[in-house]
């Protein structure tokens, strides 16, 4: 199974334009976040903006509030969530305005406190796996999702 098969349409959709908006949430693109977005891209089929678009200073990422979340069960919300903790971590410092943002994203997508430090938790020791074991951006994203889907499915059963 690879990303694409974990997660449902809708949810990529979102969790494109959010890697996209914690990515952008200091107004800088480290090639980090770039790498990261370009690889979450191509693991869920969806095409991400041309590049030009995607370093422009004038791109603006749409508000947590503003995104359509309604349609998203609770594991693909949780996933997003779990994804925009790994992509604030891409460039290794998290940022004051990423932090915010991931509360705001916390609070759309009605993630308890409690359950969103797990998440953070389980985002963090990918990435460090990530790290450790030297892997390209498309495989690391493409492992934290599905790796991700299995436990949250393994969390709430």
């Amino acid at each position: 199974m690879g990303a694409i098969d974990a997660i449902g349409i809708e949810a990529r959709r979102v969790l494109l334009e959010v890697m996209m908006s914690v990515a952008w949430a200091d107004r800088e693109l480290a090639p980090e976040e770039r790498q990261a977005a370009q690889a979450a891209a191509m693991s869920m089929g969806l095409v991400l903006p041309g590049d030009g678009d995607l370093t422009s200073p004038d791109r603006r990422p749409v508000p947590p509030e503003e995104l359509e979340v309604g349609p998203l069960r609770e594991r693909d919300r949780e996933l997003v969530y779990l994804c925009a903790s790994w992509m604030a971590m891409a460039d290794t410092v998290e940022d004051p305005e990423e932090t915010e943002l991931l509360a705001r994203l916390r609070a759309r997508l009605g993630v308890s406190a409690e359950r969103a430090s797990w998440l953070m938790a389980r985002a963090s020791e990918l990435r460090q796996a990530q790290v450790a074991s030297k892997a390209t951006w498309w495989r690391s994203f493409d492992r934290l999702v599905v790796d991700a889907a299995r436990a949250l499915e393994t969390k709430r059963a």
